[in-house]
């Protein structure tokens, strides 16, 4: 039974427990020649960097072919810290041990809300809606078990934002909510094409993931992209529908090529109505908002303010 969890370690630990390899690399010393690994493994609480510190060239090449992305393996080592950032080190010598018994549950990240709740709230938001074309065209995807299977399954992202199991489904619930917020407040706003746009703007992230014991792009979602993948899911369904209105597809389809809002950021289109101006802002806020969130939950408890690099690149505040 494993013990020992990411978000538990603390600077000086011992660490003797399985994780999930994420991804490992070969890289340079700095002051000296060869070379040492760092992997980036992890568990259901979160990612932590491991470096292997090795001095026989040989010995860690056999050690970087030894382990594999995706799988799981006793990783032994001690907790220290970089540059304020928690690593494990792993020094020469240690024993190799790749694990095949093992609860999976322990190891991925899903959502800590109820799903089939989750489900029922969505058909109930769905059932609410008053465009009888709309309501037809949401139902025949909420209608099917074996899609509502996938959907409520998915994760919204590989990072960044809802990355774990039921995220995506998470993502859209949020959305709605937020979209009848907005509404209230725009009563010109159309919300039955908003609450359609939530819940099908994201949909190609069905099949642009594989999760397995971590998330990774598919081959479909490498060559195609979630946004494409989507339009000919919802294009197709609507191909299906009779006497489904021109205009309305259009919207639709535009609403789930434009829902990134720039061109540089994926969409080959911009939101060109007043609909998809607002709910690439709707769906940009609740992302931003829990990528946010999710970078400072890892952070709390340790400091009052840290350094967030990468697209946040900035001082957070934790209290």
């Amino acid at each position: 039974m494993k013990k020992q969890f990411v978000d538990q370690l603390n600077k000086d630990d011992q660490v003797n427990d399985i994780f999930v390899l994420h991804k490992i690399d070969k890289k340079n010393y700095k002051n000296k020649l060869g070379t040492y690994l760092q992997l980036i493994i992890g568990d259901k609480t979160g990612t932590i960097i491991a470096k292997y510190w090795g001095n026989d060239e040989n010995e860690t090449e056999g050690i970087y072919k030894f382990f594999s992305d995706g799988e799981v393996f006793r990783i032994s080592g001690k907790v220290g810290e970089y540059m304020g950032t928690l690593d494990i080190s792993m020094n020469p010598g240690i024993k190799l041990e790749k694990i095949s018994d093992y609860d999976r549950n322990d190891l991925i990240p899903k959502t800590n809300k109820d799903v089939p709740q989750m489900i029922q709230t969505l058909k109930d938001e769905i059932s609410k809606v008053s465009n009888p074309h709309i309501k037809q065209l949401l139902e025949s995807f909420s209608n099917d078990d074996k899609f509502m299977e996938r959907y409520s399954t998915a994760p919204a992202a590989k990072k960044m934002h809802h990355d774990y199991i039921g995220g995506l489904l998470e993502h859209v619930l949020n959305l709605i909510t937020t979209s009848k917020a907005v509404q209230s407040s725009h009563p010109k706003l159309d919300l039955d094409l908003l609450v359609a746009a939530c819940i099908l703007h994201d949909i190609g992230k069905i099949d642009e993931y594989e999760v397995g014991l971590k998330i990774d792009f598919s081959d479909d979602g490498r060559f195609y992209g979630h946004i494409n993948i989507g339009y000919r899911l919802v294009a197709k369904m609507i191909e299906n529908i009779p006497d489904f209105p021109k205009e309305l597809e259009r919207k639709i389809l535009h609403m789930i090529l434009s829902h990134h809002g720039e061109l540089e950021y994926g969409s080959p289109v911009k939101p060109n109505f007043l609909e998809a101006v607002a709910f690439h802002h709707i769906d940009n806020t609740d992302a931003t908002i829990q990528h946010v969130k999710q970078i400072i939950e890892k952070e709390e408890g340790t400091k009052d303010w840290f350094w967030s690099g990468g697209r946040e690149d900035r001082m957070f505040y934790t209290k």
